[in-house]
């Protein structure tokens, strides 16, 4: 009798309520036992208001693309190198082509003073295949570009619509295989015509005259280390003595937020990878090979720092990691431009050099340049500086994905043995994007990083399916269109 009663007054009670609560995946809405999910956000009075509003308390956005963003061409002919992808088998990469998509490597001067006949013509918004005479078209940063014109900023280059005065959106794209302090200083003077424009349009709408206009970045991949740079020095080159520019942070004057997005702060392993094995952009596409990609200045950028330990020697217990920022070591394993057997492309690329000897004694030297430069950009990019206190700095970042975490070489030869991964984006380590400094060093438990994060969000997505997210794109507009800054705050009356 005894136990009957406890049945009845303890344990039948707390079965019905889990069973409730277990039942809330079909409880009607407004129930405290819902569990419906729906990805697609509905915005309120409130949140209309702020996409529909046009001022100077909103911040005009710049976009910027990541690595490969760009479409690019021949400066003289126009025929394009990046962009429009025909067939799948390589015998479509011509000389012509590869030619005209390396870095042009001249022996003994300097990396920015070399003129090139490829330039930059416009973001990648969507990719263009081309297979047995059927054209496909993929979404690149047209999404993220359609997203934000939803969410009420005015895209460049279209009508304005009814009502709207000036352009708010603008797209900054560059030559993503190009150092990236030069590429800064570009970026510099794109703020600069595009403040003077804000200006202009705010004086005749408003009356304001030399308004203090600053702007939002929005940079994704590499994309996000360019805005990095750009918000700590500015358009400062790299010292050409090895030292590094003066950590002012001079860009940040004409930033309020930078969302960085996918970005690897720490480097990322597949640079390494592909620079010894070639770049294949999927499965069937024919490869880049390290000859031509080995060219690309950035490559070298992105490369993943020494404390990292992301390559290692197979037969150190204890992980000794490989400098991947000093040349002796690429001639010794002859990964890259190191590689002798490059030479059927260095004829392409060099096709006024004649001998062999004379075509790698070029290769290697713009090898050494590029590892020089990119040493002292990492090195730059590392230190640690508090940034001033009107500046928002947001990651977005993937952690659903297997990513490549360290390689493992065989100390006599060079070739790669054995790859590990860890979570990311399937590019980008989640530990690179919000570059924590842990990371190949000994644990402890809170993130050590040089960057002064104000938040950080992670998704279950990949490298480019992070701007696709509704949960991206919500937080997104809820940064830039609602959440104030310092300097924000003082206008809000």
């Amino acid at each position: 009798m005894v136990k009957r009663c406890i049945l009845v007054k303890y344990v039948l009670p707390a079965v019905w309520a889990a069973l409730l609560v277990l039942a809330g995946c079909n409880s009607p809405l407004g129930s405290y036992q819902a569990g419906d999910y729906d990805a697609t956000p509905q915005y309120g009075t409130i949140a209309k208001e702020s996409m529909a509003y046009e001022g100077p308390q909103r911040n005009p956005v710049i976009m910027i693309h990541g690595f490969l963003g760009a479409k690019l061409k021949i400066k003289e002919t126009g025929a394009p190198v990046w962009g429009k992808f025909y067939g799948m088998e390589s015998r479509n990469l011509t000389p012509e082509l590869l030619r005209g998509l390396s870095c042009k490597m001249v022996y003994g001067k300097p990396l920015d003073e070399i003129e090139d006949s490829t330039g930059p013509d416009g973001v990648l918004d969507r990719v263009e295949v081309k297979v047995l005479g059927m054209t496909f078209h993929l979404d690149a940063y047209d999404g993220l570009r359609q997203k934000l014109v939803d969410g009420g900023y005015i895209l460049r280059y279209r009508d304005l619509p009814q009502g709207k005065h000036f352009y708010t959106l603008f797209d900054y794209y560059y030559d993503w295989r190009y150092d990236l302090a030069w590429n800064a200083a570009q970026l510099h003077a794109f703020i600069l015509r595009k403040r003077a424009y804000m200006q202009k349009e705010y004086e005749r709408c408003y009356g304001l005259k030399d308004y203090d206009v600053q702007f939002d970045l929005i940079g994704h991949s590499m994309g996000g280390l360019l805005s990095r740079y750009y918000m700590m020095y500015g358009d400062q080159d790299l010292p050409a003595d090895g030292s590094l520019p003066v950590l002012d942070w001079r860009g940040s004057r004409y930033v309020d937020k930078a969302v960085i997005v996918a970005t690897p702060n720490a480097g990322y392993l597949d640079t390494f990878w592909e620079m010894v094995n070639g770049l294949r952009l999927q499965e069937g596409a024919p490869l880049y090979p390290p000859g031509v990609i080995g060219t690309f200045h950035t490559y070298y950028q992105m490369m993943p720092p020494l404390y990292t330990r992301s390559v290692v020697y197979a037969d150190d217990p204890k992980g000794a990691p490989v400098d991947l920022f000093d040349p002796a070591v690429w001639r010794k394993y002859r990964w890259g431009l190191a590689d002798p057997e490059q030479d059927e492309y260095y004829q392409m690329l060099l096709p006024d050099v004649k001998s062999k000897e004379e075509r790698f004694k070029i290769a290697l030297d713009h090898l050494e340049k590029c590892l020089k430069r990119a040493e002292q950009f990492v090195r730059a990019m590392n230190v640690r500086k508090e940034p001033p206190s009107d500046v928002a700095m947001v990651l977005f970042a993937g952690d659903a994905f297997q990513t490549r975490r360290q390689a493992f070489i065989d100390r006599e030869t060079g070739k790669i043995v054995k790859v590990t991964y860890e979570p990311g984006d399937g590019k980008v380590l989640s530990t690179s994007a919000r570059c924590d400094l842990r990371e190949g060093q000994p644990w402890h438990p809170f993130i050590s990083s040089p960057i002064r994060w104000t938040s950080v969000m992670y998704l279950p997505a990949a490298h480019m399916g992070i701007t696709e997210s509704p949960v991206f794109v919500d937080n997104l507009l809820y940064f830039l269109l609602v959440t104030p800054t310092r300097a924000q705050e003082g206008q809000i009356k």
